[in-house]
């Protein structure tokens, strides 16, 4: 369904792929019908979009009745899928400089990343502090969003090896909701830390992906896989449409930079957070 064998590099300083016409635009305009069809979101996070979250009893009955997000959602949630876009990676990032330490063994296909509000205290108690042997499973939601959408620059989850985004609808540039690519304005060789909400002028932008129907971008969750999304503006009544997803481990990722590990740190929090909105960084392992 999904052609991932379109898949380009894109020079920035982690991995990222592009496919255009991934989709083609019979079977974007019917995911598009079917989530507006939906009867209820489980969310509205960042300013405007709405989510149906995979793990949701909502998110059950939408796939049930949708045919081509069932169909969508089924071809992601594999193991044999998930091994395909890690060896696309490899094969196109021979000299990656990045890696994951323990690859996961087993892939759960009902496994999926808790969306209940926690304080930190709570999201290392679930996180454990054991990251040998991890699993691995997909995150997916479907989305819409209306005026006012927009993401700061970040980092995604600790728990995160790769993420993905398939745009269902063509955005003008002039109204926003593209997808931000930065990086450290310092290029330096070693880092300390990588925090996961970097300020801004910390920054530079690289590139900007504007939404075309049917496109798909693949990125490795590296710590420095910087980006975010432009304030949408609708234009009479156009809402942004699109697809969210990640392949996850069941324990935080120990990434490597060539000889170095860094190890993930969650900031002391007494505040019940999303596990998307914790400030949880990652710290050079000075002992190794």
């Amino acid at each position: 369904m999904l052609k991932i064998k379109k898949l380009k590099k894109i020079k920035t300083r982690f991995p990222v792929m592009l496919a255009e016409k991934a989709l083609n635009s019979k079977q974007c305009e019917d995911l598009i019908n079917e989530i507006k069809n939906s009867s209820s979101f489980d969310d509205m996070i960042m300013g405007g979009r709405s989510r149906i979250n995979k793990g949701s009893k909502n998110f059950k009955r939408y796939i049930k009745k949708s045919k081509i997000s069932k169909k969508l959602f089924t071809t992601f949630n594999n193991p044999f899928f998930f091994k395909k876009i890690q060896s696309i990676f490899k094969k196109n990032y021979k000299d990656l400089t990045w890696s994951n330490t323990y690859d996961p063994k087993k892939f759960i296909k009902n496994k999926f990343t808790n969306k209940k509000l926690m304080n930190s205290s709570e999201l290392k108690k679930m996180y454990g502090n054991k990251y040998r042997n991890p699993s691995v499973n997909l995150d997916i939601d479907f989305s819409v969003s209306k005026s006012g959408y927009r993401l700061k620059p970040h980092r995604d989850d600790i728990t995160r090896l790769y993420n993905f985004l398939i745009y269902l609808n063509d955005i003008p540039k002039k109204n926003g909701g593209s997808l931000t690519i930065y990086q450290k304005k310092k290029n330096t060789k070693i880092r300390s830390r990588f925090r996961r909400f970097p300020k801004i002028s910390e920054l530079a932008l690289c590139k900007e992906f504007t939404p075309k129907q049917g496109s798909v971008i693949f990125f490795q969750s590296t710590p420095n896989s910087y980006h975010g999304v432009k304030r949408f503006k609708e234009h009479k009544g156009q809402k942004r449409f699109f697809i969210y997803g990640s392949y996850a481990l069941s324990a935080p990722v120990l990434w490597k930079y060539k000889n170095v590990t860094y190890l993930p740190f969650i900031k002391p929090t007494s505040k019940k957070l999303l596990t998307s909105s914790h400030d949880s960084n990652y710290i050079l392992n000075k002992s190794a």
